[in-house]
């Protein structure tokens, strides 16, 4: 019979799991909520351009800060001798909003053509940041634009749940994973036993997913399957009478009582109670890897993955078999994160509750 201490042992490591990130993000959240504050700044263009929206955000110096910029023209770097600091291409862009999530992003492009404007729009879209774009307003002397009077800041992307709606959603995922820890350990101790004398290995199953800004985070699972037939990449998909899953395994994964302890996860803020879900970065549908050929695919992880979903009470459940379906998740998965509020979670939860109970034929 498994020993208790070893729930225990385990559940100190998850705790233990909780990083000094989830609390940078959420001080950049509420920061960006916050009129008084200063944003934090990345402008795209290089040359003159930049040069003009530098100047005019430096007459504001208390409200924000330019953390550098960002292009793929080189040429136009050299002659415009920048003040503001140049890090890089659009793709180091994408690596530096990984680590040090900014505010806002400015296209600072003003002859900026259509086509130049959606590749970059496409490729920078996926940040959960504000996008603003400047242009010269009609008339102006392009070689006078540099105070406000002369060009005009447009917001073409909002950053979702900011302000208000952030400390909404953040309350409701702390109260909601409490709440269940608290009322659900004896089930916890329960299935751990449970697991423990069906098979040999560990309580917990640990694999890295997406999380918020397409960063990487431990997602944590009761074991289902037997511990030398896992497969912590993902790779390998589980079908119906899977035999790397044990007695116990099929019960918890038909029930969704595997996902239980990613209530961990939300108390440690690298996930919430509804969202999209989350995936492994190898996940694959047909022939390729998702985001390679979904487009838009990591659009969705402008906000924190969820244990359950809007695709999933949608009937997205279980196997992805085709591109269809893929997209299909995907469609619902961006009108959530557009669409966000209190009642759509608590509406979600409750029908995840019933899916779970009375149409579960589809989960193993």
């Amino acid at each position: 019979m498994a020993d208790i201490s070893d729930l225990q042992a385990e559940a100190s490591y998850l705790a233990a799991r909780i990083s000094a990130s989830s609390v940078r993000r959420t001080a950049s959240f509420l920061r960006s909520g916050l009129p008084s504050q200063r944003k934090r700044v990345v402008i795209v263009g290089a040359g003159m351009d930049a040069e003009k929206v530098a100047r005019w955000l430096r007459q504001a110096p208390d409200r924000y800060e330019i953390l550098g910029n960002f292009d793929d023209r080189t040429r136009e770097l050299e002659e415009a001798k920048p003040s503001v600091q140049y890090l890089g291409n659009l793709d180091d862009l994408l690596v530096f909003c990984r680590r040090t999530l900014p505010d806002i992003i400015i296209l600072s492009i003003f002859s900026l053509s259509r086509e130049r404007f959606l590749d970059i729009f496409q490729k920078i879209r996926v940040l959960p940041v504000d996008i603003e774009i400047a242009l010269r307003k009609s008339g102006s002397d392009p070689k006078k634009a540099s105070s406000e009077a002369e060009f005009s800041m447009i917001l073409i992307e909002k950053q979702p749940l900011s302000g208000f709606d952030y400390i909404v959603k953040f309350l409701e995922d702390k109260i909601i994973s409490i709440l269940l820890l608290l009322f659900l350990s004896p089930v916890f101790a329960l299935i751990a036993i449970l697991i423990k004398y069906d098979s040999k290995g560990p309580i917990f199953f640990e694999q890295m997913r997406y999380g918020f800004n397409s960063n990487p985070i431990p997602v944590l699972k009761f074991r289902t399957m037997y511990t030398d037939l896992s497969d912590p990449t993902g790779v390998q998909k589980t079908v119906r009478d899977d035999p790397r899953v044990t007695r116990v395994g099929r019960y918890l994964r038909r029930y969704s009582l595997d996902e239980l302890p990613q209530l961990w996860n939300v108390l440690a803020g690298q996930m919430s109670i509804v969202g999209p879900r989350a995936h492994v970065a190898s996940m694959r549908v047909g022939e390729g890897i998702y985001e390679d050929v979904v487009k838009n695919y990591l659009i969705r992880h402008k906000l924190n993955p969820g244990i359950t979903g809007l695709a999933q009470v949608r009937g997205c459940r279980g196997e992805v078999k085709t591109l269809r379906d893929a997209r299909r998740r995907l469609s619902y998965d961006i009108f959530y994160i557009n669409h966000w509020s209190l009642f759509l979670d608590m509406k979600i939860i409750m029908e995840t509750i019933y899916i779970v109970l009375f149409k579960n034929d589809d989960t193993y």
